[in-house]
C-alpha cells in the first residue's frame, strides 16, 4: 500500500472505533472518509479509459429522442442562450466529422420538432447579415449576376460577329475577292483566334465588320443625344431659378449656340474616348476597340484626327465608309486618315461567334479553297477545317 493510502485507512480505523453515541463525530469521520476514497479513486481510475469503454452509438440506441424533445421547453432554452456568440464557438467542420448525421436524422420527428419551435421568434435573434457575410454570400451573389449580365451580353455579341461574317463574305464576293486571302487581324494580334472545344469560332483581335461598327455607331449617337438633352434640360431649370429667363425659346443665337455646344460635345466625347480607353461607351458594349494598324493603342493625336475626319465618311452618300466592306482591313475613310483599325475585344473574355456559323465559314472556307476544274492539284490552297473562321489557309 503507497503512503498516500495512509490516511484513508487511519480514516476507517477511526470510524470503525467511533462510539455509537456520538453521531455527530461520526458523520464527520464518513464524510472525511468519502472524500478521501474519491480522491483514492480518481487516483487509481484513468478515465480516458473509462471514455474508450463507452460505446456511444449503443448509448443513443438506448434514448429516445423524441421523448427527450419532448421533455425541453425549446422556446425557453433559446431564451436563454446567444446565437450568435454560439455559433461564432462551434467549428461546425469538427463537429459534423464525429456525427452521423443520417443515423440521427433517421431518429428525429423533424415535423414534431418544428411544430414546437417558434421560427419567427428565433430569426428575429439571429444576425443575419452578419452570418450571411462570414459565408460570403454575398460575394458569391455579385459574382452570378456579373457573370450572368456578361453571359446574356455575349450572346448578343455572338450573333452580331455572326451578321459581320456573312455581311462580310458576301461583299467580298460581290467584289471578287478571296475572303480567305485576306488578313483577319493586325500584324500583334495575329494568332489569338480558333476554334473553341464547343465549336464556336474565336475572333479576338480579328478586324470587327460593319454590322458590329454600325451598331456601336447608334448606341453612341442615342447616349450623346440622350446625354446633351439631360444637360440642357438641368441648365433651363437652373437658369431659370437663378435668372429667371428660358433657354428653350427658339431664336438664331440660342440655336447657334445649341448646335456648338452640341458638336463640342460629341467631339470630346468620341475624342476623349478613344485617346483614353480606345473606345465609346458604344464600343465597349458591342465588344469592339480602336487599335492602330500594328495592333497597339493610339494616341490622343490619331484620336483627335479619327474624330476630325470622322463627319467627312458621311459626306457624299457615306461613300467613307465603303472601306469597311471591301478594305482587307476593313478601315473606312477615317480610318485611313488616323492609321487607325477597329478590332472586336471582349475585355477578360474571348471575343466568339456562333458554332453553327462557324461550320458554315469552315465548310466555304473549304469550298473556295478547293482546287478548280482544269487547275494543278499542287497549286491550290488547301484550308485546315480546325483553323479560325475567316483566317488565311496555310501555304505550303
Amino acid at each position: 500500500m503507497s503512503d498516500r493510502h495512509l490516511p484513508l485507512l487511519v480514516l476507517l480505523i477511526a470510524a470503525a472505533a467511533t462510539p455509537n453515541g456520538d453521531p455527530q463525530k461520526r458523520d464527520g469521520l464518513l464524510s472525511r472518509l468519502a472524500s478521501q476514497a474519491t480522491g483514492a479513486v480518481v487516483d487509481i481510475v484513468d478515465p480516458e479509459k473509462i471514455v474508450e469503454q463507452i460505446d456511444v452509438n449503443a448509448l443513443m440506441e438506448r434514448v429516445d429522442i423524441n421523448e427527450l424533445l419532448d421533455r425541453v421547453d425549446v422556446n425557453e432554452l433559446m431564451e436563454r442562450v446567444e446565437v450568435n456568440e454560439l455559433l461564432s464557438r462551434v467549428d461546425v467542420d469538427e463537429l459534423m466529422d464525429r456525427v452521423d448525421v443520417n443515423k440521427l436524422l433517421d431518429r428525429v420527428d423533424v415535423n414534431h420538432l418544428m411544430d414546437r419551435i417558434d421560427v419567427n421568434h428565433l430569426m428575429d435573434r439571429v444576425d443575419v447579415k452578419s452570418l450571411t457575410d462570414r459565408a460570403g454570400i454575398p460575394d458569391i451573389v455579385a459574382e452570378s449576376t456579373g457573370a450572368l449580365a456578361g453571359s446574356a451580353m455575349d450572346v448578343v455579341r455572338r450573333q452580331i460577329v455572326s451578321l459581320d461574317q456573312i455581311v462580310g463574305r458576301f461583299s467580298y464576293k460581290i467584289t471578287g475577292h478571296d475572303p480567305n486571302t485576306r488578313p483577319v487581324a493586325p500584324p500583334l494580334l495575329e494568332g489569338k483566334g480558333g476554334t473553341a472545344k464547343d465549336g464556336r469560332g474565336q475572333v479576338t483581335g480579328h478586324y470587327a465588320g460593319p454590322v458590329s461598327r454600325l451598331a456601336a455607331f447608334v448606341l453612341d449617337s442615342l447616349f450623346v443625344w440622350l446625354a446633351f438633352i439631360l444637360f440642357i434640360f438641368g441648365l433651363d431649370v437652373v437658369v431659370n431659378l437663378v435668372f429667371g429667363a428660358d433657354i428653350t425659346t427658339t431664336s438664331w443665337n440660342q440655336t447657334a449656340v445649341g448646335v456648338l455646344l452640341f458638336v463640342s460635345w460629341a467631339f470630346a466625347y468620341f475624342w476623349v474616348g478613344f485617346g483614353l480607353a480606345g473606345r465609346t461607351v458604344g464600343m465597349a458594349v458591342v465588344g469592339i476597340g480602336v487599335l492602330n494598324q500594328q495592333g497597339t493603342t493610339i494616341p490622343g493625336k490619331n484620336a483627335f484626327i479619327r474624330t476630325l475626319v470622322f463627319p467627312f465618311s458621311f459626306v457624299v452618300f457615306g461613300l467613307g465608309f465603303l472601306g469597311i466592306f471591301i478594305s482587307p482591313t476593313r478601315r473606312a475613310m477615317h480610318d485611313a486618315a488616323a492609321g487607325t483599325v477597329v478590332v472586336y475585344d471582349w475585355g477578360d473574355r474571348p471575343a466568339e461567334m456562333n458554332a453553327p456559323l462557324t461550320k458554315w465559314v469552315n465548310r466555304h472556307a473549304e469550298d473556295d479553297s478547293a482546287p478548280k476544274a482544269g487547275t494543278a492539284s499542287d497549286t491550290s490552297a488547301e484550308s485546315d477545317p480546325k483553323a479560325p473562321a475567316g483566317t488565311k489557309p496555310s501555304k505550303d
